[in-house]
């Protein structure tokens, strides 16, 4: 009820009512941080010891976005030549992989002679090594890029996507992947979107037209966050929703926004929504390889005919981490037993 006012002119017309803003969505229907989980205790395998070469590796573009776009060039001809067939996932498979690799560092591009000095049971271990690392690490993402490595467990491939797989990988080292995504600094990692390149790429225009994909230029990417960021006071707790997002284009061009004002973009929610289950699967890697932060969401699904698909992610992602931290739990307490069961073998002895 609104109060009188005793002192008002009888002739003056009653001042509009002060419009209540919008609530702020917070960050709290998103899934908690990911704990941290050690792997030093677990077994890794043992791959071959190659000493690096000096090779180089270098892009020949000094723009990231047309490295990006050299690079889905080389990974599409690679993939098409060498196995003729479709399975797209699997060299945009390749392509995370080897983005993901954990290897950080001005010298990280020299892991490319190492890769390519691996066989093909080396190949694939080190790929479900790297998977199995971030998965550890951030479950609710990974497994949203099943898509992208759900392959690498074929324990016997064929050997015509054996050396398909081997193409991709030297087309994508030789054009300088490393360079875009081995940089120990999260800012460089998010100059271009090199997920998006490929799937763009690689894809077939009736496959494209059918999902009504179409990729943002990243320079217009950019200007677009720098109008929507600019004018707009960014507080800690607040959530960006993307409902049709492709691989996350512009939330790239936004963390660089962010980034540019001194904003860490792990302070806000980020939540994406795509109706490819590969764009969800490269937004989820992106989301890693541009450290958007702890409280991410990737849904896949049709937002036009199921909604807010956001909810059933976050819960999918709760999911995940639960998992996550149930299986080491059991994993320390079977190390806990070994660990008596041999102390017991050795006072017996």
């Amino acid at each position: 009820m609104s109060q009188l006012d005793l002192f008002a002119d009888p002739d003056e017309p009653p001042a509009p009512p002060t419009p209540v803003p919008p609530p702020r969505r917070l960050l709290t229907d998103l899934p908690p941080a990911p704990t941290p989980v050690t792997t030093s205790a677990q077994p890794r395998p043992k791959l071959a010891t190659v000493k690096p070469q000096l090779g180089h590796y270098r892009p020949s573009s000094r723009n990231p976005h047309e490295t990006a776009f050299d690079i889905a060039e080389a990974v599409s001809h690679a993939w098409h030549h060498a196995h003729c067939g479709g399975g797209i996932e699997i060299p945009v498979g390749v392509v995370a992989t080897l983005a993901l690799w954990p290897l950080r560092g001005p010298d990280a591009y020299l892991a490319a002679d190492w890769w390519l000095s691996l066989d093909d049971s080396q190949l694939l271990t080190a790929f479900r090594e790297c998977w199995a690392r971030w998965w550890i690490a951030r479950p609710d993402l990974i497994d949203r890029a099943t898509p992208l490595h759900k392959w690498v467990d074929d324990e016997k491939p064929e050997p015509s996507r054996a050396r398909a797989v081997r193409a991709v990988v030297e087309a994508a080292l030789t054009r300088g992947l490393l360079h875009l995504t081995s940089s120990d600094d999260a800012d460089l990692r998010s100059t271009t979107d090199v997920m998006g390149a490929v799937l763009a790429v690689i894809r077939s225009q009736g496959a494209r037209d059918a999902l009504a994909e179409f990729h943002t230029p990243p320079e217009l990417a950019y200007v677009m966050a720098r109008m929507l960021l600019d004018g707009m006071p960014l507080e800690p707790g607040m959530k960006f929703d993307e409902p049709a997002g492709g691989t996350g284009g512009m939330y790239r061009a936004a963390v660089q926004v962010m980034r540019e004002r001194g904003i860490d973009p792990h302070q806000f929610g980020w939540s994406l929504t795509d109706i490819d289950p590969l764009a969800a699967a490269g937004a989820a890697v992106n989301a890693v390889l541009w450290d958007l932060g702890p409280h991410v969401v990737i849904a896949c699904g049709d937002t036009l005919h199921e909604g807010n698909l956001t909810a059933k992610a976050a819960q999918e992602a709760r999911e995940s981490l639960e998992r996550r931290d149930t299986l080491h739990s059991q994993a320390a307490f079977l190390a806990a037993i070994r660990k008596v069961e041999a102390l017991v073998r050795g006072m017996a002895a």
